[in-house]
């Protein structure tokens, strides 16, 4: 049969894609990978087209034996978001619906709980589809299948469903025949009839759901599709097979692995959610033996997806999220306690990293010393962005898994006041790391934080640059984060109430047009002795814009949101000197065990966004140490007697807040002769600094 004039473009789009893959290095089997593309997109030419750019836009290396797995993430992640309204889409997102049916009615013969009703809710939603169309796929499978008429299928099988009784066609031999076969069954019907239907080979509609009455019509097709994929694309040797010897016993937790798919913002392990194009934070070496652990964690093949970790691990030794994925995948075999941390994975890595290595840090000690009464922790990442909006979706989320016992974030002020009201609602203890807003203070019994208020933070910065004479101060604030407003109004206050001035300047690094050289002549003509950088971590490459532009001219004051290796990197010698106030400094603690494991499980020294996610974690697990449930985890933490051992020590909060004070530092050179700057603890006069 010869292709249409639609199957012609079709497959020459197929060729061009597999040269591409090829020539790019993006998959070992490119081939494999466009019959993947084909089995969802059942040979609609836009649809299939439209997913072959998304996979070679993603840049990922799609390693041999996980073309099925990637390819649906692609779809979930990125064809079904840019076409959620479509009807184009539609086949295949009631697919993937009834792919998860299938997962759940294999568990439990059709019947299920409310938290994977739940989870079918929130998918159907996720999915764009409605509920008469989902409560038509219920109608139209469960009966079959708790009949017995149709198999159970596996978690690695494909979403089309097959009948075991059909006899076994001949198999298709290219791409060509492929297409013809495709042509011919009824799903590629339904996916063209929205943009060629006034074609006469295609005016004709069907249901796609009839498809369990009318076998005959769809089975053929089906199976030599089948056939074709394993008789063209034999599994290699090398690649590990999942037997029922390796595969770890069925039990409750691949029912928890289910709630995670409603959302590519959440894992347990199943999934990779550093973005793959920041290859500063992912080591590519490490992508292959990542992605075969993911895929390992998703079928609960646990002890598979440990080994698998830790052989990335041994690539990308300073990468937490790999660590905290193997640290699961070992816990999930056993009983064990679950929280979630809340970070920017997907445009702040290296922020959401530092925060990462503490919780890592403190989930590997605790399971290596066989958990809370036998209970290893797991720990569920989640990565927010830092978008308000976003992080209320997944708040609600987090609040309403119960299995979950507390949350550790979210990644700055703002968030996590988005987040606040949802979990004080609920009854879910949140600890943030990095969160100082005034705002924070007090706004529910449930929210806590382990770094310093900005009050704190800022009264200690104003104390020094009054001490040092720098009375007239010029601020830099970004008005569009809390923290950032927090500390420039409390500094200046502060300020003001001991004889000092603010200087009269208009800065905001929130502004598009902001212009850093304007603002220095506002400074200087305003006869300014020092400049207050108060940015948000989203603004501090217009503060290393304005730090530039001063050219040394006034000393530099910074909020502790500059004391991150993002500013040693980029702002160097237009930073030295700045004076700042950090919760932490690992050359104060130097000798501590908490600074001493840290460097040697990630390699390299690390910074108080570590340390105070450290002791978040620290927080959380000596409360569940005497707690069983969220509300006596709650009644445990807010006791005034109870006391958490950190990295930096004992220290106590009261109204959520942590006591204790901040401690000065200051960008410079350990020695005259040092490569690169540092930041190390202010002690007197920053120019006649004792170096240790």
């Amino acid at each position: 049969m010869k292709p249409n004039a639609y199957s012609q473009r079709l497959l020459e789009s197929l060729e061009v894609f597999e040269q591409q893959m090829q020539s790019r290095k993006l998959a070992d089997e490119p081939k494999s990978v466009a019959q993947q593309v084909l089995q969802w997109t059942k040979g609609q030419p836009l649809l299939t087209k439209s997913l072959l750019d998304l996979l070679l836009k993603s840049e990922t290396k799609i390693a041999r034996g996980e073309e099925a797995v990637q390819v649906e993430k692609i779809i979930r992640n990125c064809l079904i978001k840019n076409f959620k309204q479509d009807s184009l889409t539609l086949g295949i997102r009631k697919n993937l619906y009834i792919k998860n049916l299938i997962r759940l009615s294999n568990k439990n013969d059709g019947e299920f709980s409310n938290r994977e009703q739940n989870y079918l809710n929130n998918l159907q939603k996720e999915l764009g589809l409605s509920q008469q169309q989902s409560n038509s796929i219920r109608e139209q499978y469960l009966p079959a299948f708790k009949q017995g008429k149709l198999n159970k299928l596996s978690l690695e099988n494909s979403a089309t469903i097959i009948d075991q009784d059909a006899p076994e066609p001949k198999g298709a031999k290219s791409y060509q025949d492929l297409i013809v076969l495709l042509e011919n069954s009824p799903f590629y019907q339904e996916l063209n009839a929205t943009n060629i239907s006034n074609s006469p080979s295609h005016k004709q509609s069907f249901n796609p759901f009839k498809l369990l009455k009318f076998k005959s019509l769809w089975l053929v097709p089906a199976l030599l599709f089948l056939v074709f994929i394993v008789k063209k694309f034999p599994r290699p040797a090398n690649v590990s097979t999942v037997t029922k010897t390796s595969m770890e016993p069925a039990s409750n937790s691949c029912a928890l692995n289910l709630v995670n798919f409603q959302s590519p913002r959440l894992s347990l392990g199943e999934r990779l959610l550093t973005n793959n194009q920041q290859n500063n934070y992912l080591n590519p070496k490490s992508k292959t033996a990542l992605y075969a652990a993911t895929a390992s964690f998703s079928k609960c093949n646990y002890s598979l997806a440990q080994q698998r970790f830790e052989q990335a691990l041994t690539i990308s030794k300073n990468n937490p999220e790999i660590r905290i994925y193997s640290n699961n995948a070992q816990a999930m075999t056993q009983e064990h306690l679950k929280i979630a941390v809340s970070v920017p994975l997907g445009n702040k890595p290296a922020v959401a990293w530092e925060i990462l290595r503490g919780v890592a840090q403190a989930q590997t000690e605790l399971n290596q010393q066989g958990g809370i009464d036998g209970k290893l922790l797991v720990v569920q990442i989640v990565n927010d962005n830092n978008n308000p909006e976003l992080v209320r979706e997944l708040a609600q989320h987090l609040a309403d898994d119960y299995s979950i016992m507390a949350v550790i974030g979210h990644g700055d002020s703002k968030t996590s006041l988005a987040a606040a009201a949802i979990y004080q609602k609920k009854g879910l203890v949140m600890v943030s790391p990095t969160s100082s807003s005034s705002s924070l203070s007090g706004v529910g019994s449930y929210i806590m934080r382990t770094t310093p208020s900005v009050a704190v933070l800022a009264e200690t910065l104003s104390s020094y640059a009054l001490d040092s004479s720098l009375k007239k101060v010029a601020i830099c604030q970004d008005s569009s984060d809390t923290a950032s407003a927090s500390f420039a109004k409390e500094f200046g206050a502060d300020i003001e109430d001991n004889g000092g001035k603010i200087a009269g300047i208009a800065c905001d690094f929130a502004q598009e047009d902001f212009n850093p050289v304007s603002v220095m002549e506002a400074a200087v003509a305003q006869d300014a002795e020092a400049l207050l950088l108060a940015a948000s971590v989203r603004g501090i490459n217009q503060a290393i814009s304005l730090a530039q532009a001063n050219q040394n001219r006034l000393p530099l004051l910074g909020s502790h949101k500059f004391h991150t290796y993002e500013t040693l990197k980029t702002g160097q010698a237009a930073m030295a000197d700045m004076v700042l106030s950090v919760p932490w400094l690992p050359e104060i603690d130097s000798s501590s065990k908490f600074n001493q494991d840290a460097t040697e499980l990630w390699g390299e020294q690390v910074g108080w966004s570590t340390a105070m996610s450290y002791d978040a974690t620290q927080v959380i697990i000596q409360g569940l140490a005497q707690a069983s449930s969220r509300q006596e985890l709650q009644a445990i933490l807010t006791s005034r007697d109870f006391a958490v051992a950190g990295a930096t020590g004992k220290f106590q909060f009261r109204q959520g807040d942590r006591l204790g004070g901040a401690i000065l530092a200051y960008i410079g050179k350990p020695a005259p002769d040092s490569p690169g700057y540092q930041f190390l603890q202010l002690k007197g006069d920053r120019n006649q600094q004792s170096v240790k």
